[in-house]
């Protein structure tokens, strides 16, 4: 089990390396610009020259912003999903509403949303529920939809309400598909906070990334675009760990 967990670690971090040192010499070897496409070794000085002093300012704005609409998206998802697994009325007429958000590029309606509500943080965070909300509920749909028949016919006839059953039965049940849209959710969470920074400005990693790559800083934009992935990464780490703890309770 012990030897499990350290190659699950150590065999990611290899690969890293590898495609690391090959990047690098392909980069040294072919002598590309680095105004084109920076070296590893490029990206790193960047990064410790300008997190301090710029970097981290526009990570806590991001982080901020992915907290709060993910917070917001997470009850949101799992309640329609709730709802719709109740109602088949409900399901098929909101299951194509919630396919058509999740695959709409969000900053195609930021210009939309400034009209009434300028360029702020709350525009941010509402790109990015509008955009997680979805992937949860449609996951959490899956699961709710199919619950052990068996464990439900026995509540039932037991006398157990429609929502005893499905608190009882169906959510233990599907936690498996609503953790999963919790994952994606994270994921689709940083892509839409970055995405809401570079069409809204008011500071953000993809604020910061568009203002680098203007002046050609291409080091410190790819810097920036690290430190918006390690975001994400944490992020679903975060919540698979919360799975997994959940899941071995379970």
């Amino acid at each position: 089990m012990i030897m499990r967990r350290v190659t699950n670690i150590i065999a990611p971090l290899i690969a890293v390396a590898i495609i690391l040192v090959l990047w690098e010499l392909c980069v040294r070897g072919f002598q590309i610009s680095e105004k084109f496409f920076p070296a590893p070794s490029g990206i790193w000085h960047s990064l410790r020259e300008n997190f301090t002093s710029v970097i981290f300012k526009d990570l806590c704005i991001s982080v901020k912003n992915i907290f709060i609409g993910y917070l917001l998206a997470v009850p949101a998802g799992f309640i329609i999903a709730a709802l719709c697994s109740q109602f088949k009325l409900v399901t098929k007429s909101v299951t194509p509403l919630l396919i058509i958000l999740m695959i709409t590029p969000m900053s195609t309606l930021v210009p939309i949303f400034k009209l009434n509500m300028g360029a702020s943080s709350m525009l941010k965070i509402l790109v990015i529920v509008l955009q997680v909300t979805p992937v949860i509920a449609l996951n959490s749909l899956v699961g709710f939809s199919n619950p052990p028949e068996k464990n439900v016919l026995v509540l039932k006839s037991m006398g157990c309400s429609r929502w005893k059953i499905f608190f009882h039965a169906t959510f233990p049940h599907a936690l498996p598909q609503v953790f999963t849209g919790m994952e994606l959710g994270c994921i689709l969470g940083t892509i839409a906070s970055m995405g809401a920074d570079i069409s809204v400005g008011q500071g953000g990693l993809g604020y910061r990334v568009s203002i680098y790559a203007s002046f050609t800083a291409t080091s410190s934009a790819f810097a920036t675009i690290v430190i918006a992935a390690a975001v994400g990464v944490v992020l679903f780490e975060i919540v698979a760990t919360l799975e997994h703890l959940v899941m071995r309770w379970k």
